[in-house]
């Protein structure tokens, strides 16, 4: 293990993304997802995907992240 990540909005966490830059979990219990640089494992801030959304899975096209929304049966980008 080289780095453990916590703090920056972490709660229920699903699923992980790396597009090169960026490190994104997905929060499932708090409906949002967790974004960190990196680099140097910066967090860049906790974002909301919606009111009992309950992100599950993420992934990168390099671009943007996708992200499964596990309760309302959609996928975002973001």
């Amino acid at each position: 293990m080289l780095a453990t990540l916590s703090g920056n909005g972490l709660d229920g966490v699903r699923a992980a993304a790396f597009d090169g830059e960026r490190v994104l979990a997905t929060n499932s219990a708090g409906s949002s997802v967790s974004l960190w640089k990196a680099a140097d494992l910066t967090p860049l801030g906790s974002f909301s995907t919606g009111s009992g959304s309950a992100p599950s899975g993420a992934c990168s096209d390099g671009v943007s992240f996708w992200i499964a929304l596990s309760a309302t049966g959609q996928l975002a980008r973001f």
